[in-house]
């Protein structure tokens, strides 16, 4: 979930909020009125009712942009939200929060609303390039998509293998104009099958350097999407482009926020929780891998293919996600909340008092000078499954 500062905290969670857009790149700017409607799409998961381990998913947005003269296709942008005060006006004390460079792209009338950008702070969503662009009358409809809209391409390494899987990344990366945001220095701690910490001899947390492997051949055919999958998949994650444009990955942790009521529709609940009681790794078509209950008669059972993934690996992903409980959940955020970000896990409590944790898989915004967002956590029933 991403961190504004107090008073855009509290005005994102006010009834008494419009949003503007601003859209920039190196030349340019378009912001205030001039973007008309937008709608994002994102998941955690590429399948259309089901939780997946390894999925990498790219995020786009649909833009309606009122007399724009710019070309936009092929072209690489940063999209971003701010808060308007429609009361506030620009001062010095506004125009020293920009750079030279950054002013320089706004034409008078732009620097002029720079007031209106309520503390200054504008909420990144993300670096896009534009897919589509079509245009009608005084209007322009534009798609964009982040870097791994590309990755479908096959995957011929630029690296000398072996090599290890964090090169392969690094690789891919590259190739696709993304920074690898993923930290292989930070250790991983463990936990038991429920979710308890895991401790050692001397009552000493149980830790595991990040699961870097050696690749020592691609799979014919394989793309690039698949090889981070293959990589995201042994690390027990899934992998997106971050705000920043920045290549990460994550699986769902604790809760981030609380859900208002009066801000959502009545959510549609899966009738119990999902539980991740079992793990299956096709490692070739000899080779199959599994952990936990796998017969389904415990819990939901997690399937997926990976030829990189060994016995030790599987064992050090299962630790952190063997266990994992959530509800499948449809709701309609009326109050879109522009902080959240796929994989965050949210809490709807029943006017009953029963607490339910609600991992985000699918997150679309729909803007228009207010913001409201779908928001649902896929994944089938145990009978579903079978």
């Amino acid at each position: 979930m991403y961190t504004t500062s107090t008073t855009v905290s509290s005005r994102i969670e006010s009834y008494c909020r419009t949003w503007r857009m601003w859209l920039e790149n190196d030349e340019s700017v378009i912001m205030g009125d001039n973007i008309m409607s937008a709608t994002s799409d994102v998941q955690s998961t590429s399948l259309s009712d089901d939780i997946e381990l390894g999925a990498v998913c790219s995020q786009s947005w649909a833009l309606q942009i009122n007399d724009a003269e710019a070309r936009f296709l092929g072209n690489e942008y940063d999209l971003s939200l701010y808060l308007a005060d429609l009361t506030g006006v620009t001062t010095y004390s506004t125009l020293e929060a920009y750079t030279y460079a950054e002013l320089s792209k706004l034409t008078v009338e732009q620097i002029s609303k720079l007031g209106e950008v309520l503390d200054g702070e504008r909420i990144p969503l993300g670096r896009f390039t534009c897919v589509k662009s079509k245009k009608s009358g005084g209007n322009t409809e534009v798609t964009f998509a982040d870097r791994l809209y590309f990755s479908d391409k096959t995957y011929v390494p630029k690296v000398k293998l072996p090599a290890w899987s964090k090169t392969v990344e690094d690789d891919i990366c590259k190739q696709l104009g993304l920074q690898n945001g993923n930290d292989y220095t930070i250790p991983a701690k463990l936990r038991v099958k429920g979710g308890a910490r895991l401790y050692g001899k001397g009552h000493i947390r149980l830790k595991t350097a990040n699961f870097d492997f050696k690749i020592s051949s691609i799979p014919k055919d394989t793309t690039m999407r698949q090889m981070l999958s293959y990589i995201a998949s042994a690390q027990g994650e899934f992998g997106f482009v971050d705000r920043y444009g920045r290549y990460v990955r994550k699986w769902y942790g604790s809760s981030v926020k609380i859900l208002d009521n009066n801000t959502i529709d009545l959510p549609t609940l899966g009738e119990r929780p999902n539980v991740l009681a079992g793990i299956v790794c096709k490692v070739s078509a000899s080779e199959t891998l599994r952990l936990g209950n796998t017969t389904g008669s415990a819990g939901r059972v997690l399937e997926f293919e990976n030829p990189y993934m060994t016995m030790s690996l599987l064992r050090s992903l299962w630790h952190r996600i063997g266990g994992f409980s959530w509800y499948t959940t449809e709701l309609f955020h009326r109050l879109g909340d522009p902080r959240f970000d796929v994989g965050d896990v949210i809490t709807y409590v029943s006017e009953s008092g029963e607490s339910y944790d609600i991992p985000i898989t699918n997150l679309g915004f729909n803007f228009d000078g207010g913001l409201s967002a779908d928001i649902s956590a896929v994944g089938l029933s145990v009978e579903e499954q079978l």
